[in-house]
């Protein structure tokens, strides 16, 4: 009988692993991973972005992970990065590559200085602000940290995607 126990057992300890295993993850993530990187994601070196106050557009690449699987340098947005450095400091904003109005990629168009939706003719300044069309806000800006690493800076961004089609500024998911 000890042993018919014992053996119905091992079975739910091994499952109980598996099962728990992305709430250990998480809890390890959160406690051992540097607490100013969290949230943040490497876009570039400060080099690579021209310090001509004219956007330029990134893709933004992370680790995905999906309760058991982990994918390395998966794409998971695009963001305009735009740099000055008036008064010798660099300065650098970042806006979402998405439209808040129902979610296009817009570009940055250097020959009306402005960002445009395809979709539905929206317009924004390079401010992010909304110039004209149907949005009922401006781009979303994004929350930028240079970082000092190995003699060189990097440009971080705490990427995150906004819900569409309304007027405040809410984080989706």
């Amino acid at each position: 009988m000890g042993v018919g126990a014992i053996a119905a057992v091992f079975p739910f300890a091994a499952g109980s692993g598996v099962l728990f295993d992305p709430l250990r993850r998480r809890r390890r993530a959160a406690g051992g991973e540097d607490q100013e990187s969290i949230g943040f994601v490497r876009i570039c070196p400060l080099d690579a972005l021209p310090a001509d106050g004219v956007p330029h557009g990134f893709a933004v690449t992370t680790a995905a992970t999906d309760a058991w699987t982990r994918v390395p340098s998966q794409r998971v947005g695009r963001a305009f990065l735009v740099r000055d450095d008036a008064g010798g400091t660099p300065k650098v904003s970042a806006f979402t590559a998405t439209c808040p109005h129902l979610g296009c990629a817009v570009e940055f168009s250097p020959a009306e200085d402005r960002f445009e939706c395809p979709c539905h003719e929206s317009g924004f300044g390079k401010d992010g602000r909304k110039l004209f069309g149907p949005s009922l806000r401006g781009l979303d800006p994004l929350e930028v940290k240079l970082v000092e690493k190995d003699d060189t800076q990097e440009v971080w961004v705490a990427f995150q995607h906004f819900r569409a089609g309304v007027a405040e500024r809410i984080p989706a998911g």
